[in-house]
């Protein structure tokens, strides 16, 4: 607004010089007046300019979030403080466990050792005492099966397979004899040496003695029904054999 007053002021001064410019007197008080006016106009406008422009009203404050709250210094400093608290107390636990551990060793130590001591000797007579009944168990069920594979060694022996429906079925029989034969080994069952061994009174059942050119005296001639032994060396049923006189 200063500066538009200004303005007209100088404008009116200048038409003012127009009308009485054959005066000299009144020309140059004229140029002096509009001289001053523009002068004046110039300064209010660099004031104006200076003026601050009006000031954007403050933002309303910002509220704190959980976040800011627990990552603050005083916060993180009262976290640790708990920690530390903690911390001495689970040690001080520890130490008043550690010191009755210590007294009570001293005082039971010897009869805590003799405890371990034959707790180990119970167990090892357990281990024993169960691989035993194992090994037993497993000789009662081989003896078992044993009868079974007499019976089709024998079988074997006296029938021979002429048709092909015959020879399938023998076939058939077979694979069952050698399934049983595959679960006898499998639990530790092994066959006993016979023929062309030298007779053992451990492993080997005479039932007679014969001349016979091939073998000397003493060895087993002929078998006449398989013995099976344990891979410990445990007999669990003697060969009969026929021993060379």
């Amino acid at each position: 607004m200063k500066l538009g007053f200004a303005l007209i002021s100088a404008l009116s001064a200048l038409s003012c010089t127009d009308a009485f410019a054959f005066t000299p007197s009144v020309a140059l008080g004229a140029r002096v007046s509009t001289s001053n006016t523009i002068l004046f106009a110039e300064e209010e406008a660099a004031a104006a300019a200076e003026e601050p422009a009006d000031e954007p009203a403050e933002a309303p404050a910002a509220v704190p979030s959980s976040d800011d709250i627990l990552n603050s210094p005083a916060f993180l400093k009262r976290k640790v403080d708990v920690l530390k608290s903690d911390i001495e107390a689970a040690e001080e636990k520890i130490a008043a466990a550690n010191t009755v551990y210590e007294e009570n060793k001293a005082e039971y130590g010897d009869q805590i050792e003799n405890l371990r001591k034959e707790y180990a000797n119970i167990q090892d007579r357990l281990d024993k005492q169960s691989g035993a009944a194992d090994a037993t168990t497993v000789r009662e069920v081989s003896n078992k099966l044993l009868s079974v594979l007499d019976n089709y060694d024998r079988a074997f022996g006296v029938i021979e397979a002429e048709s092909d429906e015959e020879k399938e079925i023998e076939a058939s029989y077979r694979n069952v004899h050698s399934m049983i034969l595959d679960t006898l080994a499998g639990l530790g069952l092994k066959e006993v040496k016979t023929v062309g061994t030298e007779f053992d009174y451990e492993f080997h059942s005479a039932v007679m003695m014969r001349p016979d050119e091939d073998y000397e005296e003493g060895m087993v001639c002929e078998e006449l029904a398989k013995g099976y032994a344990m891979e410990d060396g445990t007999l669990v049923r003697a060969a009969m054999v026929v021993v060379a006189a």
